[in-house]
């Protein structure tokens, strides 16, 4: 018999998590049934397009690169050259990236639904920790699990890591108010912080909102001991940011070195931060007000006719059950409670009609609806659970309110001045208003003949239907195929055998510049590099290398009136000939048989199906050596068809450089222009090559060769500064400099030199020490302070207290006797 009571427990905490996982896959396999089963994989070709030609290339990128090279560092297949650290918490967060690259394109939907079954998994315990009952819960956690939020993160990765990232600290937070152990707040923050530093500020947000009003909610206006729990609380997931620290330390350092981490350019998408209560424009709040209902209600993908576009507009989206119920959470709620939930959903309202207060919470860098929208879900399927957990407990519902409810969404739904600013989708629209009506009939139906509960098993049903319904027009948009894979188009295309061929026959450092991009979305592909497996110029990231920028800007390689996009999709060197072989292009792949502008330096090498592969009878290769110098100043003032030719005949110092180095000799600018009208473009070339770097070895972080100077001057790398990067010359430390505007540069003493470049991410083993500190600190404290408590505990009868001895009590009723 005691046997059976100590057994019973355990298999009732393995069954309801397992028939929760089986719910949350029966729905996702349904509505992921075309990936899963069908032809499609998660790669869009629509707006969508970052799967393909970003989150899809960075997958294959470094799954190679950890095979090839071990853990993510600098990487000559990003841009001109860039660090990859960053990027290091992905092999967490993507585990497709530890398989072969044929096989990532397949693999997406299943890390997809992992995560779906991860976040709902939390999000069901988390509102079980706040008191409600399986059938609530179990709805709440499918809400989630299958919102706008969730099923546009099988697109943009980076939604879905943050609706696990975060539902995972709203467990951890719940777990350590009521009364158990605090561990996982660590482990919640860290995780979150690999997703980018920046998500480390987003959850400072979050828990100083959620925490105090949770403590409020719980026991009450006690200012002193709440304030001390706080700290407690605030201390442990400070320890987070420690244990991460080893990975968040130099992905701080590269984020803040791009420019947008920088601040120097601002993203592109926003412009200037709006008064403090100015308006948006009519077509703003339809899309507000409609979104809602359905991410698709104004269109989906490329046809959507909303605000901004399908994914910057509100995702708010987490079934019409929440927005019928919403407004029953402050029936039968404490004073105190209605207090809390009011600023919640003033929370939520006010940044959306005041935009101000949007930039506000993403400290004014921009307008986005991502992590605001998923904080709002959060709040809305929360409040709305509790009142249909009450519903269920026959506290019953106020019916006035409901009927007044659901006129007023009805309302919006219907409003002629939705169809005055955007089409909506009419279909859609008639469907979610039946919805509507059946969750009110059920509900009133069920209060009536007294029969909630059985009638909350309904709705879950209804309301499964539902998300599948909805999420399978947003997530069935044009995509890649399984058939596509294995075709000879996109990135399988004849580009594979002209590297593959160019590399057999050349070992040494060279670029090629692909004048295409074969990514197969209909927005072009800049790190077409990464999987096809060369080095380029061209570079597609959200944090390219601010040094990399600055170089293109002082080359007039990009504009800067152009520049808040080109400092994302950057063009590299692409259309510059001199400035391309200057920066090591020994080939081009072009679909031109007659490569532009210069055709002259280009030879014919052999034609693939419809592309062409040429030779750079110019080329330059890595590591060029200059004793004359052109003060910064001057070279930024020089006309922009100069400046590759200057590049030719010195190095660009600034002032700062060029006051440490006196030895060597300015070139100016009539000294500039003699040397350009003696010497033709190919004798500098021929100079330039006698006195390069010769190459003994070549790793993307480790580089040796020998070079030969006949005088004092500086070694011009072409690739961008990185403080990561550390120089050795004869085997003694050199100093490394920051030339050309961007690039990175060495100082050498006139005879020959044996010359070493070690690439090691900055900070690392700074943030190795505060993590292996953290560590220590995090042990101590389980042990000591395993829990976190309010003084006077046992003086109080908070709820939370009395809800977990209560469940504790039903799962083992020896607990009582403890």
């Amino acid at each position: 018999m005691g046997l059976s009571i100590s057994v019973l427990p355990a298999l009732r905490r393995f069954f309801v998590p397992f028939l929760i996982a089986l719910v949350l896959l029966f729905v996702g396999v349904i509505v992921f049934y075309n990936f899963l089963l069908g032809d499609k994989v998660l790669l869009y070709k629509d707006i969508g397009a970052d799967s393909i030609n970003d989150s899809y290339l960075y997958f294959v990128h470094l799954s190679d690169y950890i095979r090839r090279e071990g853990f993510p560092s600098w990487s000559f297949y990003v841009g001109m050259g860039q660090s990859l650290f960053y990027l290091t918490g992905n092999l967490i967060w993507e585990p497709v990236i530890w398989l072969p690259r044929e096989l990532i394109a397949r693999a997406l939907v299943f890390q997809h639904l992992l995560k779906t079954l991860i976040a709902g998994l939390l999000f069901f315990r988390f509102l079980q920790l706040r008191g409600l009952h399986f059938c609530a819960s179990l709805l709440g956690s499918l809400l989630l699990a299958f919102s706008s939020y969730m099923c546009v993160g099988s697109c943009w990765i980076i939604n879905a890591d943050e609706i696990v990232g975060f539902t995972f600290l709203l467990f951890a937070v719940e777990e350590a108010i009521s009364r158990t152990p605090w561990v996982y707040i660590p482990f919640a923050v860290a995780l979150i912080g690999l997703v980018t530093v920046f998500h480390l500020y987003l959850s400072a947000v979050f828990l100083c909102f959620y925490v105090p009003a949770r403590l409020f909610e719980i026991h009450g206006w006690r200012p002193l001991d709440l304030s001390h729990v706080c700290a407690r609380l605030a201390a442990v997931a400070f320890l987070g940011i420690g244990l991460a620290a080893i990975i968040c330390l130099g992905s701080a350092y590269s984020i803040v070195n791009s420019p947008r981490g920088s601040g120097t350019i601002a993203n592109f998408t926003w412009g200037p931060t709006p008064s403090l209560f100015q308006l948006e424009s009519p077509l703003y709040y339809v899309t507000a007000a409609l979104r809602p209902f359905s991410t698709d209600m104004l269109g989906t993908g490329e046809e959507f006719r909303g605000w901004e576009n399908y994914f910057e507009a509100p995702m708010s989206y987490c079934g019409l059950l929440s927005l019928l119920l919403l407004s029953q959470v402050f029936i039968g709620a404490t004073g105190r409670q209605r207090i809390l939930y009011s600023l919640f959903l003033g929370l939520i309202v006010v940044p959306i009609v005041f935009p101000w207060f949007r930039y506000l919470f993403w400290l004014f860098q921009g307008g986005y609806f991502r992590a605001f929208s998923l904080f709002s879900i959060f709040a809305i399927i929360t409040l709305s659970m509790t009142a249909l957990f009450r519903y269920t407990k026959r506290q019953g519902l106020n019916l006035w309110t409901l009927g007044t409810t659901l006129l007023v969404l009805l309302g919006v739904l219907y409003s002629p001045i939705n169809e005055m600013h955007a089409p909506v989708n009419h279909e859609l629209r008639q469907t979610a208003a039946i919805f509507l009506t059946l969750y009110a009939a059920l509900l009133i139906t069920g209060q009536i003949v007294k029969r909630q509960n059985i009638v909350g098993w309904i709705i879950v049903l209804l309301a499964a239907v539902e998300v599948i319904h909805f999420d399978r027009i947003t997530v069935n948009r044009p995509t890649v195929t399984k058939q596509e894979l294995n075709e000879r188009i996109g990135f399988n295309d004849e580009t594979t055998d002209a590297v593959h061929d160019i590399k057999a026959s050349d070992n040494s450092f060279f670029r090629i510049t692909k004048t295409w991009g074969s990514g197969p979305a209909t927005r072009p592909s800049y790190n077409d590099a990464m999987v096809f497996g060369y080095y380029g110029t061209l570079s597609y990231s959200s944090f390219n290398s601010l040094n990399y920028i600055k170089f293109l800007l002082a080359v007039d390689a990009i504009s800067s009136a152009d520049i808040a996009v080109d400092a994302q999709w950057s063009p590299g060197l692409v259309g510059h000939p001199l400035l391309s072989t200057f920066a090591c292009e020994k080939y081009v792949i072009a679909k031109d048989p007659v490569p532009a502008d210069v055709p002259e330096h280009f030879e014919f090498v052999r034609r693939y199906g419809s592309i062409y592969l040429f030779r750079n009878k110019w080329f330059l290769p890595f590591g060029l050596a200059f004793d004359r110098y052109i003060p910064e100043n001057i070279f930024l003032q020089l006309p922009s068809w100069v400046k590759p030719q200057a590049l030719l005949h010195a190095v660009v110092l600034s002032d700062q450089n060029a006051a440490h180095k006196p030895e060597l000799l300015q070139l100016t600018l009539d000294e500039l222009k003699k040397q350009m009208s003696e010497i033709s473009i190919p004798d500098a070339l021929t100079e330039r090559r006698a006195v390069a770097l010769s190459i003994h070895s070549f790793r993307q972080t480790q580089i040796d060769g020998t070079i030969r100077v006949n005088q004092k001057g500086i070694v011009v790398f072409q690739t961008p500064f990185d403080s990561g990067w550390h120089a050795f010359t004869d085997g003694r430390a050199t100093p490394t400099l920051k030339v050309d505007a961007g690039l990175l540069g060495v100082a050498l003493e006139e005879g020959e030199h044996r010359v070493e470049l070690r690439y090691r991410p900055p900070l690392l083993y700074a943030g190795a020490a505060v993590t292996l500190l953290s560590c220590s600190i995090l042990f101590f404290g389980l042990w000591k302070w395993p829990r976190i408590r309010l003084r006077n505990w046992r003086h109080l009868k908070p709820l939370a207290a009395k809800k977990l001895r209560c469940e504790r009590s039903r799962e083992n009723p020896r607990r009582l006797m403890e």
